[in-house]
């Protein structure tokens, strides 16, 4: 009896000794989220509707949003235009989706048609947030001449989520009515169809269909908080257009802010020194509004 309990306690020894621990798992690598732009997202079905989305190196959960939407007068115009703001402010630590729209003066509503385009840009790239990992809960918009003027309306218009935290505007028109009446020679060409109506002569239609879609008559105190940048020597799109804008907020109680370009025109992209002024003051601008 000794002898066969021996054996049982020495073969269940050697089993256990010969059986392999359970193996210790080893946390998986870090995911290392690079540099990247992804181009052409398509966010409706016409070819126009497609945006670039830059993400910067290292961005986590709570990396903000930035919409940029360029210019061209509402009917002309291409996000690569803006380039250089997609891959400063990308490089600055924000995601970025520079956007293109619908151009066009011939839809039964060519302002709506645009801010809607805005918007569905804005929705779907919030709902890419845990895809492509950046903060889906806000944004900030920044726009250069028309697409600044698309830019605060957006703000001003579409914001009853509060998720716009703070907007820019580069040379943005604010003002479309004192626009068209002060230089119609020039502006009622493209406001006349763009709005559907013309200015002159005078009626009280045509007068509230200017001011309805004029950032300056739709914003109220609960307006984003807005920048401004202007060339002094801009020929398109007068000064006034910005310095008004921002009196207008200030009367308002809205946080504002307007930085002039010495001896600049519409824009000022071939100079490094003020892009990159224009950068540093959007970057300030939009981390002081969380």
């Amino acid at each position: 009896m000794r002898i066969q309990y021996f054996l049982v306690v020495l073969i269940a020894a050697q089993l256990f000794i010969g059986c392999d621990p359970d193996p210790i798992e080893t946390p998986p690598d870090p995911v290392i989220l690079r540099d990247t732009t992804i181009m052409n997202i398509a966010y409706g079905t016409d070819a126009s509707q497609k945006f670039d989305l830059g993400l910067p190196a290292n961005r986590t959960s709570a990396t903000p949003l930035i919409v940029v939407i360029h210019g061209g007068g509402w009917v002309s115009g291409d996000k690569n235009e803006l380039n250089w703001l997609l891959n400063g402010l990308k490089q600055r630590g924000f995601a970025v989706a520079n956007i293109n729209y619908r151009l066009s003066l011939t839809s039964p509503d060519n302002y709506k048609m645009q801010l809607d385009d805005v918007d569905s840009a804005v929705q779907f790239t919030l709902r890419q947030a845990a895809t492509y990992t950046f903060n889906g809960q806000k944004l900030y918009i920044v726009g250069h001449s028309a697409g600044a003027h698309l830019a605060m309306c957006y703000a001003y218009t579409r914001n009853s989520s509060g998720k716009v935290k703070a907007a820019g505007s580069l040379a943005g028109p604010a003002n479309l009515f004192s626009m068209a009446y002060y230089n119609f020679n020039i502006y009622n060409p493209i406001l006349q169809p763009y709005l559907g109506v013309p200015l002159f002569p005078t009626t009280p239609t045509a007068t509230q269909r200017y001011q309805d879609c004029s950032p300056y008559y739709q914003a109220t105190a609960l307006a984003p908080p807005t920048i401004f940048f202007h060339g002094d020597l801009d020929p398109i799109v007068y000064t006034d257009q910005s310095t008004g804008m921002h009196a207008k907020l200030g009367t308002l109680g809205v946080g504002r802010k307007i930085i002039m370009y010495p001896l600049t025109f519409h824009d000022w992209w071939t100079d490094g020194t003020k892009t990159t002024n224009t950068m540093e003051e959007l970057k300030a601008w939009f981390n002081a509004y969380p």
